[in-house]
């Protein structure tokens, strides 16, 4: 049962950073056509900060 549980947190992990990237170059592209709206900007910012800090947790953990 531990197993499934695991299994599953690891694919719903990989379906969020996935949509997370799609929705971030979605913004990037409305970026380029017009100025961002204020929810848009905190939104772009907000999926940067959490791929930085997703790259940050996969360096700690490889090399520790």
């Amino acid at each position: 049962m531990d197993l499934l549980v695991e299994i599953l947190r690891v694919v719903a992990s990989a379906l969020l950073i996935i949509s997370a990237g799609f929705y971030l170059r979605d913004l990037e592209k409305t970026k380029k056509q017009r100025k961002l709206t204020s929810l848009e900007l905190i939104m772009y910012f907000t999926i940067l900060f959490a791929f930085i800090l997703f790259a940050l947790s996969l360096l700690i953990s490889i090399f520790s």
